[in-house]
Parts: structure tokens; sequence; C-alpha cells
């Protein structure tokens, strides 16, 4: 059953409801919104180079970009494999140190090469830490690279935040494939030719009756998934395996849910009673670091 999220109708009603702003749900787009940073590959060596783009949502008018690189004071801080002990404030003025890395729609990171040192960190921690574990733990686990996106558009500021680990992994994680997903019973994927777009496979563009359920069906195929290792909190390196988290957004309309994932991976979208064109977001992430997405213009009759 699908769910429309009370608004807030006036000033009165705001203040008995405790309502502040829009109250449309988080999965649907209709303001300026970050839904997406990548960072190609999630994972590099020192002296590597980090492509990062985002994606954006909801704006009606031109977006300006502001893209800071940053880490903490800690050698080993925020490396517990993306979830165990570890927190995302940001790249805040408190970060280690803040790096400009541009204004324009995407940035480049360059990582230094001395930035895993292993006798520097070895001398920072001293008999705290021995050899042995700080090795371990710059091959198997890494360090952490903030990566922090502030965007203006629409009279509005959104600010994003991005982890990009630098390891001595000789196997570093990659990206997800870029999501397939069937619409319908047609199947969207991008190109081979790459891009931001999901086209039909098959045929023309995807064209769907007004307030009528869409089923949304990713594809079951996860060959793609990884092993990793963490750090845990009891001071053991364990190995995991990646899991498929699929975030789903759009412009109008309801989405059964905001995310998914196996075994149910489906959903479905509710379009809104206006007909024209409409748009849906699909991105699969790895809980590990890796995300890939893509965007699909519908027709709504």
């Amino acid at each position: 059953m699908l769910v429309r999220f009370l608004r807030c109708v006036g000033p009165v009603v705001a203040l008995a409801l405790g309502c502040i702003g829009d109250l449309d749900p988080k999965e649907i787009v209709v303001s300026p919104r970050i839904l997406d940073i990548a960072a190609d590959p999630p994972e590099v060596a020192a002296g590597g180079t980090v492509r990062l783009r985002a994606v954006i949502g909801g704006n009606r008018g031109p977006v300006s970009y502001r893209w800071v690189a940053c880490a903490g004071g800690d050698a080993l801080s925020g490396g517990g494999g993306f979830g165990a002990g570890t927190s995302e404030v940001g790249c805040t003025s408190d970060a280690g140190f803040l790096l400009p890395l541009g204004t324009g729609a995407e940035a480049t990171l360059v990582i230094p090469a001395d930035s895993v040192d292993l006798d520097a960190v070895l001398a920072r921690f001293g008999d705290r830490a021995p050899r042995a574990l700080v090795e371990q733990y710059l091959r198997d686990v890494g360090v952490i690279v903030g990566v922090g996106l502030t965007i203006e558009a629409d009279g509005r500021t959104v600010v994003g935040y991005k982890r990009v680990v630098v390891s001595l992994n000789p196997r570093p994680n990659r990206n997800p494939p870029t999501p397939r997903v069937r619409v319908n019973g047609r199947w969207v994927s991008v190109p081979a030719g790459g891009g931001a777009a999901c086209v039909p496979e098959e045929g023309a563009g995807i064209r769907v009756p007004r307030a009528r359920n869409v089923t949304l069906s990713p594809d079951a195929n996860e060959s793609w998934l990884e092993r990793f290792t963490v750090l845990t909190a009891l001071g053991v390196f364990e190995e995991r395996t990646e899991q498929a988290f699929y975030s789903w957004y759009a412009t109008q309309g309801d989405l059964g849910r905001g995310l998914t994932r196996p075994p149910t991976r489906d959903n479905e979208w509710l379009p809104s009673n206006a007909p024209g064109a409409q748009a849906l977001w699909f991105f699969v992430r790895d809980g590990h670091g890796g995300t890939s997405g893509c965007r699909l213009d519908v027709t709504v009759e």
C-alpha cells in the first residue's frame, strides 16, 4: 500500500502538527538534492587519482558546485569498513585539513604518494599499535579521505559527503555496474557508450498510464559483489561480502519504498495523475563505498 505524507497547509496547522517545511517523502525529488556522489574508483592506492561526480535532481535553475577534500586527525580514523564503528560528520571546519578541489560539475582528487606511510603511522602510535596490525590495516582496510560537496541551486544550499578509501590493497574495491531495471516488463540500462541516462534496450521510450502502478525490478544478477575486510570494534579483522542496496527516486507520484535490498529488490511507482514528462533515478550501492546509477525519463499519458 502506498502512503502519501501529510503536507503543512497553513501556520495554524503547521504549529499544531509540528510541521516544518515540505513533508514530501524523501524519495520524491521536488527541490534541489544531491542524490549521489560517485567516486571512480572508490578505493585507490597512494599516488592514484579519483574522479568525482555528483547526481543532482530537483533543480529548476543552474547549479553551482564547491568541492573540498578533508581528513580527520587520527591516522586510522574512519576505516572500519563503512559501518563498523565509524561515523560520517562530513568535511567541516573541524577536519584535519580542507583542500579545495574545484567548482565544476565534476572534480578530481589526487592522492599524495606519501599519504599511506607505514613508518609515519607506526611513529604516531608507538607501542599502542603492533607493526603487523598496522600493515594489515593499511593493506586490507585502508584509511579514509573525505570529500565534501556544497551546491547552490534555486536559492537553496545543499551539502553532501563521500568517503574514499586509500589503501595498499592489491585488489581494491570497484563500483557496481550501472543498474539494469525492468520497468513494466521492459529492460532499461545505460548504453555501452556510458552516460548518466538509462534507456530501453529495445523499442522506443517508456510510456506509462497516469495513476497506475509501474513495476520496477532490478536485475537479480549480483555476481559483481566483492569480498572485503573490516576491523571490528573488538579489534579483530573480519572478512565480509558486499550487499546490494537499491535506492529509488522520482520527480512526482509515490514510490512503494525508497530503499530495497535482496531478497525483496523490486519496487512500485505510482505516477501522479498529471500527464507529461517525469523522471526516475535508480542507484545500486554495495555497502562498501561503491555506487552507480542512472536517470530514466518517462512519459506519463
